[in-house]
Order: C-alpha cells, then sequence, then structure tokens
C-alpha cells in the first residue's frame, strides 16, 4: 500500500512537532475542565476528601491500586507536607490526573520515533476516548486507557528492541497488572504479542526478554479474571455490562472511529467516496452533539466500557497500518488535526452543562444556612450521593449550609452528614449546625 503519487509527506521531525502541538491541544482542554472542577464530578470529591482525611490513596481496590498510585501521588505528597490551602491541593490533585496523559504521551513518542505517525492514532484514542469520561476524568480506566499505547507501541516495533526498550515496557507492565479489571482484554492482546515475538527470535536477550514481558501480561490477565469473578461489588458488575450499550450513546468514539476507520479503508481501496465519508460522518455526528449543552453523566460514567470495545479495535488499526507502507501526508495530517483540535472543542463545548450546575451550586451555598433539601431548589444534584461532598469542596473552606441528597431520608453513604464532617483540618469556618450523634 503505498502514497497516491503528487501527495506532500511530511518529514519525521515535523511529524512529531505537530503531535507535540496537538497533545498540548488536547492537556489544554483538560485543563480547561479542570479550571471548571471536572475532577469533582461523578465520584471525584469523594477521592479528594479520602485523601485529604487520610493523607493516603483512597484504595477503593486491589484491582486498580497502581492507577490511584499514578494518579494520586501529587495529592498525597502535598497533603504529607503539610500544604492546607484548599486551591494549591486541587491543582495538585488536577496534576496527578494529568500525570499518566503526559508520562504516556511521553513514552509513545519515544517508542514510534522510527515511525513516527503511529503517535497519531494515540491521540485520537485520547480525545475520542479519554475525553468522553468528562464526569470520570480522575478515574482508573482512563489510566489504563493511556498506559496500553506504550507499550502497544513497543510490542509491534519490527525490530528487537534494546535493553532499555524491555526495561521501559517491563515497568509498564508492571503498572498495567493492576490499572482497572478490563485490562484482561489488553493484557490478553499483550501475552500473545510478546508470546510471539519470543517464539520468533533467536536472539538470547530479545528471546527471554519477551518471554519475561509476555509472563506479565498474562499476570494481569490473571488478576482482572480473578477480580471479574470475586468483585467487590456485584452490583457494579450488573451496572458495567448495562454501561456497554449506554456508551453507544456517547458522539466522541463514534467520531474518532468512523474518522480512522473510513480513513484507513479509502486509502487501501482508493476510495475518495470513502474518505470524503469520513470527513462527513465526523462533522455530522459533531454538529449534532454540538447542539447539546452536555453529555449527561450517566452516559459519560458508561465509557469505562470502551477500554472492552473501541479501545482493542483502535490497537487494531494502528497494528493494520504498521504493516502497511502508509506514509503520512500533509492532507492527512491537515485531517487528523482538525479531529483532534475538534473534538478537543467540543468537550469544551460539552462542559457548559457542568459550569451551570457548579454555579447553581454555589450560589445556594451561599445563599442557604444549615442544612439543605434539594427539593427546594428544583432537586438539584449531578450525581446521586455527593451533595454533601460537593457542599464541603465548594465552600471554599467556610461550611455555612450543606446541601443534602434527594434521598436524604434513607440514610447516607459515605457519611452521615447530620452528625460528620469531611476535610475538617482544611475548614476556616466549621458547620456549627451539625448534630449529635446518637449512641447506638
Amino acid at each position: 500500500m503505498n502514497v497516491i503519487s503528487g501527495t506532500v509527506l511530511l518529514s519525521p521531525w515535523r511529524i512529531r512537532g505537530l503531535s507535540i502541538a496537538l497533545f498540548t491541544v488536547i492537556s489544554a482542554a483538560l485543563w480547561i475542565g479542570f479550571s471548571a472542577d471536572t475532577y469533582f464530578a461523578s465520584d471525584g470529591p469523594f477521592y479528594f476528601a479520602i485523601i485529604l482525611d487520610n493523607a493516603t490513596f483512597t484504595h477503593v481496590s486491589p484491582s486498580r491500586a497502581h492507577a490511584e498510585y499514578l494518579t494520586q501521588w501529587p495529592l498525597v505528597l502535598a497533603v504529607r507536607s503539610g500544604v492546607t490551602d484548599l486551591k494549591a491541593l486541587e491543582i495538585f490533585f488536577g496534576l496527578g490526573v494529568w500525570f499518566p496523559w503526559i508520562l504516556s504521551f511521553a513514552i509513545s513518542l519515544y517508542a514510534t520515533r522510527e515511525r513516527p505517525a503511529l503517535i497519531f492514532f494515540f491521540l485520537i484514542s485520547m480525545v475520542s476516548l479519554n475525553l468522553s469520561s468528562w464526569c470520570l476524568i480522575y478515574g482508573e480506566h482512563l489510566t489504563l486507557l493511556l498506559l496500553v499505547w506504550p507499550i502497544f507501541y513497543f510490542g509491534i516495533m519490527r525490530r528487537r528492541l534494546t535493553f532499555l526498550e524491555q526495561l521501559l515496557t517491563a515497568l509498564l507492565l508492571v503498572a498495567h497488572l493492576k490499572l482497572y479489571e478490563t485490562a484482561l482484554v489488553s493484557g490478553v492482546i499483550f501475552t500473545f504479542i510478546f508470546t510471539f515475538r519470543s517464539w520468533l527470535e533467536k536472539n538470547p536477550r530479545e528471546r527471554w526478554g519477551s518471554g519475561v514481558l509476555a509472563s506479565l501480561a498474562l499476570a494481569s490477565v490473571v488478576i482482572a479474571v480473578t477480580w471479574i469473578i470475586f468483585p467487590r461489588d456485584l452490583e457494579n458488575r450488573g451496572h458495567f455490562l448495562g454501561a456497554i450499550v449506554a456508551s453507544l450513546a456517547h458522539p466522541y468514539p463514534w467520531i474518532g472511529l468512523s474518522y480512522v476507520t473510513l480513513n484507513m479503508v479509502g486509502i487501501m481501496f482508493s476510495s475518495s467516496r470513502l474518505r470524503l465519508a469520513a470527513w462527513i460522518v465526523p462533522l455530522v455526528i459533531g454538529g449534532i452533539s454540538l447542539l447539546s449543552p452536555g453529555i449527561m453523566g450517566g452516559i459519560s460514567f458508561s465509557t469505562r466500557t470502551l477500554t472492552l470495545t473501541a479501545l482493542p479495535f483502535l490497537m487494531l488499526i494502528t497494528f493494520l497500518f504498521s504493516l502497511s507502507r502508509l506514509k503520512l501526508t500533509k492532507d492527512l495530517a491537515v485531517s487528523v488535526s482538525l479531529i483532534v483540535v475538534g473534538l478537543s472543542l467540543l468537550y469544551i463545548r460539552h462542559l457548559q452543562s457542568w459550569v451551570t450546575f457548579k454555579g447553581e451550586f454555589q450560589g445556594i451555598l451561599k445563599e442557604e444556612k444549615g442544612f439543605v433539601d434539594p427539593a427546594d431548589h428544583g432537586d438539584i444534584d449531578h450525581w446521586g450521593w455527593t451533595n454533601p461532598l460537593l457542599s464541603y469542596v465548594w465552600a471554599e473552606g467556610q461550611v455555612k449550609s450543606v446541601i443534602l441528597n434527594r434521598n436524604f431520608e434513607d440514610g447516607y453513604e459515605p457519611f452521615d452528614p447530620f452528625t460528620e464532617m469531611v476535610m475538617e483540618k482544611y475548614l476556616d469556618q466549621k458547620p456549627s449546625f451539625l448534630r449529635e450523634k446518637k449512641e447506638k
């Protein structure tokens, strides 16, 4: 599969420069979201409060421990170092969320230096899969979506890995052991890739090194299967299956996957119609979704299932591209750039509903005193059980009111807002309206 004659090719250094520029655009969109506290969507304030109160990692699930370490270490370090300013701690929270993004991109940039065009598949994965989880932007599954790519790039190299490359891959696979339960799928893929490399090679270092890498990948499969069979929450497993269907309603994955698929098939078969469709389909999907001020939290939350569905598909397309002699043309680079920038802007557009919710919520906190029934304010809530937590993280250290959950009469998890407080050490004004805790 050769490039059509007459097309303008980009040099490797231009491709790498463009990829860095596009990653900067994605990161800017991510941090614009952080400026609106997107890391406090869904379970985010719970994670934040746990770390502030206990000065340690959340330890939500052993199967996700390494993702927690990778995303929470800046905040844990800041808390243990004595930082008490809440605004500063929020920045550390955001830095932790961003850390796997920049780490994975930097290593992927190194891993694709001999075929730099491969990095664009990762960038498309970032904007179409990772950014789709706006309300779960701190989520462990996003770390899996990120770290999979540098491992994959090292695995599909068509030469022997250097010792440094083997070491980097081994460290990434150690991290991969406990990122998320759906590491089962990527673990199977990596086990096959590195087993094949070990079988194919005659060089002892490459053969034994690939064998070790295959063993680490297989270990991640065993760990994932164990936690799938014996989950920390049986209800979550049932919801996960339904989330696969719910994720189909999210526009970002469809934009990214349709663009990649139609372009690849169009180039392979020299079909100008398919390549035109690769523009039209994403534009139609994006245009329709642009009319909405936001993506529903439940749909965004369901995108954690993309680690099982869309991610392996994108990896397959990337692998086929790596086997081909296709080169990145100037026209294709421009179209990829427009997709990445377009999805980044669409992500910012869809933050509008969250920004509106945040403004209304903070307005109620300033107007009201004591416990607030959400029914008095249009049943305001974003996530079923996080109103009290948001009341603390958005109080700016002055807790004068606590907005209750809609179902506050049915009990509370993870804490009772009537008798308990969170982040006590970080409050300038503690809630004076708490009730005495009844003895059991």
